[in-house]
C-alpha cells in the first residue's frame, strides 16, 4: 500500500515555504501539494505545521489520505472500509425525517434514534449513482444496487423505504384529488362525518388516519410538481440503508485525530465513554476479527465527528470480501474503499 497525504495549502504560504515547483496551482489562491507519508518532505511539512499552529495560524486547509493498493493486496483482503463519496444536501431532517434526541449522550450527544422512515428531496441525490449519502450520513442506495444485494443474498442490514419531499409538500391538500384523500373521505362519509366541519378536522389527525393523511400529503405534492412543470419529473427509488448486523470495535493501530500531524493529543474530541473516537480518521482501519459476526455489510462500534449543527457522528461503513467484488463487477457508482484489517 502507497499512502498519499493531499494538502491544500495557500499560495503565499507555499511559495514562502515550498519549491516553486512543488505541487499545483488551483487558481491563484491556492496550491494542491500531494506527497508520499514516508517521504522526507511529511517530517518538513509537520514542522511548518507546528510552527504555525504554536502563533494561532493554520499552515494548510484543506487535506485528504489517499492509499492505493496493489491488485493482490485487494485480492487478499477480508475486509473494506467502505466510503460513500457521492454526497447532498438537504439532510433528513430538514425534510421532515424525524429523530428522537432523548437517546443521545449527554457529553457526546451520539445516539439519536431516527423513529419515522427518512424523508428526502430526492432530487438532490448525485446523478448517475448507485449509492449516495447525506451530509448527516444518512445512507441510501439505488433500486439497481437493491436487486443486486437482494439476489446475492448479502447479508447484515436491511432496506427501508426513502420518501420524496416534494416542492408542495405543506400546501393546502385537496383530498378530492389525490387517492389516498378520496379513501379518507369515504371512510368519513361511512361514518356519517361530513368535510369541511371541525368534526372532520378532529377525526382526520385521529392517529387511525396518520397514515393515510401523510400518503395524501404526498401524492398531492407530487401533482402539483407535475402540474406547473413542462415535463412532469420521475423520482428514482431509493433505499435506506440500515446495517443490523453487530457492531465491531475499531483497534490499535487505528489513528484518530482533528487532521494530519494532529490527534488530538488532549481528547477534544473524544469521548470520555467511546461513543466518538475523534473528529476523523487519518488511518486505515483496524478490527477486532473475534467481534466480526461474518455479515457482509457491518458497521463500527465507535464514531467519528461531532455534533454541530446537522452534522452528526458517525460510525464507519465496513464491508466484506464478497460484496466488494460485487461492488466491482456490477461497476456500482458512488464509492471508493480502503482495506480494513483484522
Amino acid at each position: 500500500m502507497r499512502e498519499f497525504v493531499e494538502l491544500r495549502i495557500p499560495e503565499d504560504t507555499a511559495k514562502k515555504f515550498l519549491p516553486a515547483e512543488l505541487g499545483v496551482r488551483l487558481g491563484s489562491t491556492v496550491r494542491k501539494v500531494r506527497f508520499q507519508t514516508n517521504d522526507p518532505l511529511y517530517e518538513h511539512i509537520r514542522h511548518l505545521n507546528n510552527e504555525f499552529e504554536i502563533v494561532g495560524k493554520s499552515f494548510f486547509y484543506g487535506w485528504e489520505y489517499i492509499r492505493k493498493y496493489s491488485p493482490d493486496e485487494l485480492q487478499s483482503a477480508k475486509l473494506f472500509h467502505l466510503v460513500i463519496t457521492a454526497v447532498f444536501e438537504p439532510v433528513g431532517e430538514e425534510c421532515g425525517t424525524v429523530y428522537d434526541e432523548s437517546t443521545t449522550c449527554k457529553i457526546c450527544q451520539a445516539g439519536r434514534k431516527q423513529v419515522s422512515d427518512l424523508v428526502l428531496d430526492l432530487r438532490k441525490v448525485p446523478k448517475k449513482k448507485d449509492i449516495a449519502r447525506t451530509i448527516a450520513n444518512e445512507w441510501i442506495i439505488s433500486q439497481r444496487f437493491a436487486q443486486l444485494l437482494v439476489d446475492s443474498k448479502m447479508t447484515g442490514f436491511e432496506l427501508r423505504p426513502v420518501h420524496h419531499k416534494a416542492r408542495y409538500l405543506d400546501d393546502p391538500v385537496d383530498l378530492s384529488k389525490v387517492p389516498s384523500g378520496r379513501k379518507l373521505l369515504t371512510m368519513a362519509e361511512d361514518i356519517g362525518i361530513k368535510p369541511d366541519t371541525w368534526d372532520f378536522d378532529v377525526w382526520l389527525n385521529r392517529p387511525e388516519q396518520h397514515d393515510l393523511s401523510i400518503k395524501s400529503t404526498e401524492e398531492h405534492a407530487l401533482l402539483l410538481e407535475k402540474r406547473f412543470q413542462k415535463r412532469p419529473t420521475t423520482i428514482a427509488v431509493w433505499y435506506q440503508l440500515v446495517i443490523t448486523s453487530r457492531p465491531i470495535p475499531t483497534i490499535p493501530p487505528t489513528k484518530f485525530g482533528v487532521k494530519p500531524f494532529d490527534e488530538d493529543p488532549e481528547g477534544q474530541f473524544r469521548c470520555p465513554l467511546g461513543h466518538i473516537s475523534g473528529l476523523n480518521l487519518l488511518s486505515e482501519v483496524w478490527l477486532s476479527q473475534e467481534d466480526w459476526d461474518g455479515s457482509d455489510i457491518c458497521q463500527t462500534r465507535d464514531m467519528v465527528g461531532t455534533r454541530r449543527g446537522l452534522l452528526v457522528p458517525t460510525p464507519l461503513l465496513i464491508i466484506s470480501s464478497k460484496l466488494y467484488q460485487l461492488l466491482e463487477r456490477e461497476k456500482i457508482k458512488g464509492y471508493k474503499v480502503e482495506v480494513a484489517y483484522t
